[in-house]
């Protein structure tokens, strides 16, 4: 499979293949169930940063992935549904660490997409942005 790339166009074609490739099933039954319930987004990165230099200097080499990983649960995360976000947050913080983060470093992103990922934002980047 490959992987958008920042600045990517995803729909829900896409989104389902890129869900499947990483095993998130429950999403891709999720757009199958209601496709009309999603618009398309553009794929970021890990937002509001700038990628390739704070992959460097944290030594996180595989953020973008991560970032995308993270960016689907939360792109079709269900609404309202602050337990699945917070799991997303968690896995997100997790996925870091695996990768060479250090706790600490992890730690503080996940507080950062925690406290402003939240859905009444409605930012590009809040929970459930892919949502009509």
């Amino acid at each position: 499979m490959i992987l958008p790339k920042v600045g990517d166009i995803i729909n829900n074609e896409r989104a389902k293949g890129i869900c499947d490739h990483f095993g998130y099933t429950h999403l891709v039954e999720r757009i199958n169930a209601k496709p009309e319930n999603y618009k398309e987004w553009t794929f970021d990165g890990a937002s509001m940063i700038p990628d390739d230099a704070f992959a460097k200097i944290f030594n996180i080499p595989n953020l973008i992935e991560i970032a995308l990983k993270h960016d689907l649960k939360y792109a079709y995360g269900e609404s309202g549904n602050t337990a699945e976000k917070l799991q997303a947050d968690q896995d997100f913080e997790q996925d870091l660490i695996n990768d060479g983060a250090s706790p600490v470093v992890a730690r503080f992103i996940f507080k950062s997409v925690d406290k402003f990922g939240k859905e009444e934002f409605k930012t590009p980047f809040s929970w459930a942005f892919a949502k009509k």
